[in-house]
């Protein structure tokens, strides 16, 4: 009787998206920054946190999961399209980070 030892086979675990994800968010906030721009007071602003949820939906296809958009959008809104990016990259990144834990056997 002959004994076989199987091979480990190390899987590369999925990368973020990173550039993807920045380039689709820079075009849909840019839309909602243009529109924005003409009709809001100054005190508000610039990026409607209620606007900028719809944004999420631009990333759908990207990700084995669904992203909830009260977990990535800031409330109260951003100043600046840099600004959403920066904050909304990072909390997608934390949720990616949750969802695509390597799963280590035991």
């Amino acid at each position: 009787m002959t004994t076989k030892t199987l091979a480990k086979v190390e899987v590369a675990a999925p990368v973020f998206p990173e550039a993807e994800v920045k380039r689709r968010l820079k075009d849909e906030l840019q839309k909602i920054a243009n529109q924005s721009a003409k009709l809001r007071p100054e005190w508000e602003p610039l990026l409607d946190s209620k606007r900028v949820v719809g944004t999420v939906l631009v990333l759908e296809g990207l990700f084995p999961f669904k992203i909830p958009p009260d977990k990535v959008v800031r409330k109260g809104g951003y100043d600046t399209v840099d600004e959403a990016i920066d904050d909304m990259l990072v909390r997608i990144k934390r949720i990616w980070d949750e969802k695509i834990k390597p799963k280590v056997r035991k």
